[in-house]
């Protein structure tokens, strides 16, 4: 197999207690560790180590909030107010922030997880919250959002000022820019080679903007994945 050499950063979703612990692994391989910072996964002894092991390796260190239900690891949707909906993001980034400090790192950006992430997309005042909360905490931190809708997130970058990464995941089935609900058949690649595949067709994606490339920690396809091209 033929391995291209330009590249796009690479993400990937750690501190999330998993059972064995691969983040010691995949941590020099990516450019971006999204730390889970209690609402879906983690606690304070989690977030400090992951940030600790971020630092070690000069990988850029961003907080990855949800809705608090450990119990379904974030991935259903839940009816906040506007109230509650701005405490629940605010207060797990501003914590997050604050261990960053304590241990001498910047915290980069956000990435939201599970279904705050998409909710971004189909509800508005979820997005507006986010943006609030960057604000409220520091307008230079940027936020991650799904490649593919650049006109809904347009208005973020123009009227409020901040930037934004847009992602796309090497180890989730598409349709087009779409990606295939969890559940549905072909939703989650389980071949490394295939990720492989689909990570190098992202390299030369023209059609929509990407910043950076999605490997999840708890696909164990997708940690060979990274292994087979950081070996290349």
């Amino acid at each position: 197999m033929q391995y291209l050499t330009n590249k796009k950063l690479i993400n990937c979703d750690l501190g999330e207690c998993l059972t064995p612990n691969p983040d010691t692994h995949i941590m020099p391989l990516i450019d971006m560790a999204n730390i889970a910072c209690g609402g879906h996964a983690g606690d304070d002894k989690s977030m400090v180590q992951t940030i600790q092991l971020a630092a070690q390796n000069n990988t850029a260190i961003g907080v990855h909030p949800s809705y608090f239900d450990k119990e379904n690891f974030g991935r259903l949707s839940h009816d906040l107010n506007k109230n509650e909906l701005f405490d629940l993001i605010y207060n797990q980034v501003l914590h997050f922030q604050q261990l960053c400090t304590e241990n001498s790192v910047q915290l980069s950006y956000i990435k939201l997880h599970g279904a705050l992430y998409h909710d971004i997309i189909h509800k508005q005042f979820v997005l507006n919250i986010v943006c609030d909360v960057i604000k409220a905490i520091n307008q230079n931190i940027n936020l991650v959002v799904q490649a593919g809708n650049e006109a809904h997130f347009k208005h973020i970058e123009t009227n409020k000022k901040i930037q934004l990464l847009h992602e796309v995941f090497a180890d989730r089935g598409y349709h087009s820019t779409h990606i295939i609900p969890r559940g549905e058949k072909g939703a989650v690649l389980d071949n490394a080679y295939a990720i492989v595949k689909q990570y190098q067709d992202f390299l030369n994606k023209k059609s929509f903007k990407i910043d950076t490339i999605c490997f999840h920690s708890d696909n164990i396809a997708s940690v060979k994945a990274l292994k087979i091209l950081k070996n290349a």
